[in-house]
């Protein structure tokens, strides 16, 4: 069974983020003041609009529910179009065709694309962050109780790989999140930021569990931790661009030895 169909996973976790159905129908939005064959919102000055309509910086829970709602269709939108057409290819009209609204209703609820670009990382992340409480949990009691050490390991290496968000849609969207968090240091601040309580948050993990097991670490977590995601991800790349049905046969051959070589019995003093 691939990671996308296993129950709790985080494909099915994305599913239930959405506030609204993809085309359900919403009160009526404002007039379209941007008609199309306009230039883009990156070339096209955009006048400030009042906060409370704008939604800048305004938190979700203060904003009415049918603004709520037309932002997570926009997000949910640019998601897809991300995904399709990349992040620097993605226009505003597609992202307005593909959600169904006017100009006139995105530039009421977003500044420009850098505006839901930082939007959709920070809904991203904080989902994931989510999902990994849910998918963690108890789960150091549970590995402690192991029969032994492969069984530890391998209840370890299946959290790990269960927090990595990996099917097509998500592997494409968050490598092109990054990219552009890469070409545009000036907008980055925010990606790093979540992605930092991301890895942090799965590193506790790895600690905690590997601790509970009766082993102790030899490297910071942090950075085994960005080790295992990325064979994590590479593992289910892999499995995409060759169309293996296992897209975590990669992770299971090395994460275990990675975590072994990487860490030692509780007490036993390092080797001279």
């Amino acid at each position: 069974m691939s990671r996308e169909q296993r129950p709790g996973d985080w494909a099915a976790w994305m599913g239930s983020g959405s506030s609204v159905p993809a085309h359900a129908p919403l009160p009526e939005e404002p007039p379209d003041t941007h008609p199309a064959g306009a230039a883009d919102a990156a070339a096209e000055p955009v006048a400030p609009l009042p906060e409370e309509v704008t939604g800048d910086g305004t938190p979700d829970a203060l904003r009415s529910p049918r603004r709520e709602a037309t932002r997570q269709r926009v997000l949910d939108a640019a998601r897809e179009v991300f995904a399709e057409q990349g992040v620097v290819g993605a226009t505003v009209e597609a992202i307005c065709e593909r959600a169904g609204f006017t100009r006139g209703a995105f530039y009421s609820n977003f500044a420009d694309k850098d505006d839901v670009i930082d939007a959709l990382v920070e809904r991203e992340q904080n989902r994931l962050l989510d999902h990994l409480d849910a998918i963690f949990g108890d789960v150091g009691r549970q590995i402690a109780d192991a029969p032994d050490l492969h069984e530890a390991l391998a209840a370890i290496i299946d959290r790990v790989m269960r927090a990595v968000p990996m099917d097509r849609e998500i592997s494409l969207v968050q490598a092109e999140l990054e990219n552009f968090a890469i070409r545009r240091p000036d907008l980055a601040g925010r990606f790093l930021a979540i992605n930092r309580r991301f890895r942090a948050r799965i590193a506790g993990f790895i600690a905690d569990a590997m601790t509970a097991n009766g082993r102790e670490l030899l490297v910071d977590p942090e950075m085994l931790t960005e080790a295992l995601i990325g064979i994590s991800q590479r593992s289910c790349r892999r499995a995409i661009l060759d169309g293996h049905e296992d897209p975590n046969e990669l992770a299971r051959l090395i994460m275990p030895g990675l975590l072994l070589s990487f860490s030692r019995p509780v007490g036993v003093a390092p080797a001279p």
